[in-house]
């Protein structure tokens, strides 16, 4: 007699995770939630969820035994090469996501967004720019997934008539092969190439490995799919052919058919757009609050998106002249005594200050360094050599060898900015970058590297810069 099983796993009790649990129960599922962490860590959701039947694998062991279930969802953060998961799928266990399940289930349209960097920009950006259309309808906008709702937290809400905008990493596509209505591609450089979050140990074993995940998004589309690529990136318009429905380019270049950026006479920018094959302007960038060229092509990607799932001219401007930026992502802090303070936390790689400093003509004081992610930082060197850094305040285990690699290329280029050791906390940082900062300058924190030496995650180092320079700026007023 063969005995069914019924029995599925949750492994790893994070915001998606829970989410999902819950919706299992509703389902009439027999669940068990596998954690590393103790019933006493995991605190209030262990003893509701235990309340609601649902058992538990807890500790060092918690991955053993994972051919007992049907079906195993593992979190983001858990590696597809983990053995015990390759042995359970060898043992005919379905390993799958809370996310796929989400895309399976989603009753309505699906815009997907991915990338290195942008990708939380512009799935905000989409997300409101669609709630003015979605609200004429009748209907809704949701925005969830990597950018902190779990999507199946509204899943019960979801009517066919509304749109739902997921952020996507590359863990979460890594084995993805659902498709989505609208998939965009802010760009493809390096990252999650070695494992150094302790509390995620995901990580790619090779650059192709990680620009596969990301294809993910769009290669289960059938003829109906659209697909928006960065046609400034160079692995983004490699992946043009992959294309199989509907493609749409945006850049600083004029596209056949997309949208772009082009700078004026008086130094400004416009954004123009021409999917339907007439060229029309957009949006000057005047009337735009994000600073930098990088987030004109975040909302060229948006407003395409945005317009192909409905939403209408008028809606997608509103949205972008109103739209202040996320946290950390070049966020503007202060201004104290002529000196802007910005926070740009969540650059964890090279690309994303390399793109931050293009944003700035003014002097700046850039504080750098962290925990390498198996970048290669050469290119970082020579931005700040070429940009208008003035000094760089070292931080972390990266300190040192930013500081070598900032100064052999200034010796090749005639130019040393001022290198500083910033210390071990906040504290001691702005304590320096104060010693240093003249009316016109800006300080920009955009580490380029991971936060775990210092800090326990980029948000906690970006709440500790922008805690520190407000007390400053109230020493100041005092």
């Amino acid at each position: 007699m063969v005995v069914l099983k019924k029995k599925v796993a949750v492994l790893g009790l994070g915001l998606e995770n829970l989410a999902l649990v819950n919706y299992l129960i509703d389902q009439g599922e027999q669940v068990t939630v596998c954690d590393r962490r103790s019933a006493e860590q995991l605190g209030e959701r262990f003893q509701t969820l235990e309340t609601l039947g649902v058992e538990f694998r807890l500790g060092p062991t918690y991955l053993e035994g994972l051919a007992d279930f049907r079906t195993v969802y593992r979190s983001p953060g858990l590696p597809l090469f983990q053995p015990e998961l390759m042995q359970a799928r060898e043992q005919g266990v379905e390993i799958t996501s809370a996310m796929r399940y989400f895309v399976t289930l989603c009753p309505c349209p699906i815009i997907g967004v991915t990338g290195t960097k942008g990708k939380g920009t512009t799935a905000t950006l989409i997300h409101r720019m669609l709630v003015p259309a979605q609200h004429r309808r009748g209907a809704q906008a949701y925005l969830g997934g990597n950018i902190g709702v779990a999507p199946f937290s509204f899943l019960p809400s979801l009517s066919p008539n509304d749109r739902v905008v997921l952020e996507l990493s590359s863990f979460q596509l890594e084995d993805m092969a659902e498709r989505v209505d609208i998939a965009v591609v802010t760009n493809i450089t390096e990252d999650h190439l070695t494992a150094v979050d302790p509390n995620n140990p995901n990580y790619h074993h090779t650059r192709a490995e990680y620009v596969q995940a990301k294809t993910n998004l769009f290669r289960y589309q059938d003829r109906s799919g659209v697909t928006i690529l960065n046609n400034d990136d160079p692995t983004c318009r490699a992946l043009t052919r992959l294309v199989p429905g509907k493609l749409f380019l945006y850049g600083s270049q004029p596209q056949t058919k997309g949208a772009w950026y082009e700078p004026t006479a008086d130094g400004t920018y416009k954004i123009f757009w021409n999917p339907v094959g007439i060229k029309e302007e957009l949006i000057e960038s005047t009337r735009i609050k994000l600073r930098g060229k990088h987030n004109l092509l975040n909302i060229a990607a948006a407003a395409l998106a945005a317009g192909a799932a409905g939403a209408d001219r008028d809606g997608i401007r509103q949205a972008i002249t109103e739209y202040n930026g996320l946290e950390h992502r070049l966020e503007y802090v202060t201004t104290i005594d002529g000196v802007e303070y910005f926070d740009d936390s969540f650059a964890t790689a090279p690309e994303p200050t390399i793109v931050a400093l293009r944003a700035f003509q003014e002097p700046v004081i850039l504080i750098a360094g962290g925990v390498d992610k198996g970048a290669d930082y050469r290119p970082l060197g020579e931005e700040i050599i070429a940009s208008s850094v003035k000094a760089v305040i070292l931080i972390g285990k990266m300190g040192p060898v930013l500081r070598e690699i900032i100064t052999k290329t200034g010796l090749e280029k005639g130019r040393i900015p001022l290198l500083v050791d910033g210390g071990a906390d906040m504290n001691s940082i702005i304590a320096q970058v104060e010693s240093l900062t003249q009316p016109g300058d800006v300080v920009l924190l955009s580490p380029a590297c991971a936060s775990f030496d210092l800090f326990r995650n980029y948000k906690e180092r970006g709440i500790l810069f922008k805690q520190a320079v407000k007390a400053l700026s109230t020493q100041k007023e005092a």
